[in-house]
């Protein structure tokens, strides 16, 4: 059973969140897993049926497609599926809810977009989105997904994991996000490891941190880095820090809990 949420701790971060000028949310993995997209690393997460040196880099990837397709074609379902299927959660809508009160800018290393269909307006994407379909170099957007392509890429992709010809089905079934056309290679906006970060989004999120002065952690381990360094450079430029995870402390103040939980009750002691 979970501890019970300190009320004091509410009452002060509440606090915070009211009178704060400037808001930073940064986001990661726990939110969005509230919303059924599974995390990579916690228990049972992508890395630990989907070895990262093999699926984290786009080099393993290639070498994946031509020694083990029908297990590269699983990966890939594993990953889009839950994106184009997932909701946003009441998390998702009490970081809006914020935003339609006074400034906010989302750092998110989540690449759902759902704090976009939340309603979140100001949301950095430093890991990039599963949405967005670049060159491959990363420099020349090409187009944006809807949830409805996502879908019908996701349900291609789960039939070329079975039968043959695995490789050739899981290239057209992913050709509308990864492959090459008449205009030449694309790829999806995504940050895997050794690559960095995106911009100019990071460099965004950096300056946003240094001039909030209340940052709220939300649903992130603060392992991944060089991402996890945004609340320390908040707090380093004099912002409260406020940390919101069942399992992880940190911060000013910690309030453990789920985000779908924790986040309404914040939201409506500061403003209601």
């Amino acid at each position: 059973m979970n501890a019970p949420l300190d009320n004091e701790a509410l009452n002060i971060a509440a606090w915070h969140l009211r009178e704060a000028k400037r808001v930073v949310v940064f986001s990661g993995a726990g939110v969005s897993a509230e919303s059924g997209i599974p995390t990579f690393r916690d228990d049972g997460g992508f890395w630990t049926e989907f070895p990262p040196e093999i699926y984290a880099t786009w080099n393993g990837i290639l070498r994946a497609a031509t020694k083990e397709p029908r297990r590269l074609a699983a990966f890939v379902h594993a990953v889009i599926a839950p994106i184009a299927d997932a909701e946003p959660n009441p998390a998702h809508r009490a970081i809006a809810e914020v935003g339609r009160r006074k400034p906010v800018t989302v750092v998110t290393q989540n690449i759902d977009r759902l704090h976009q269909r939340a309603g979140s307006t100001r949301v950095l994407e430093v890991h990039g989105s599963m949405y967005e379909v670049v060159s491959l170099n990363g420099k020349k957007s090409k187009r944006t997904l809807t949830q409805s392509q996502l879908k019908r890429i996701a349900e291609r992709v789960r039939r070329a994991k079975y039968g043959v010809l695995s490789l050739a089905r899981l290239l057209v079934a992913i050709r509308p996000i990864a492959g090459v056309g008449i205009t030449g290679a694309h790829r999806p906006n995504l940050v895997l490891f050794g690559d960095s970060l995106a911009e100019p989004d990071w460099s965004d999120a950096l300056k946003a941190a240094k001039e909030c002065d209340c940052l709220l952690s939300v649903g992130t381990s603060g392992l991944v880095l060089p991402a996890a360094m945004i609340p320390a450079y908040a707090k380093d430029a004099g912002a409260n820090v406020i940390t919101i995870d069942p399992g992880e402390g940190g911060g000013d103040i910690w309030l453990r809990g789920k985000a779908g939980d924790i986040l309404p009750r914040l939201v409506a002691r500061a403003f209601d």
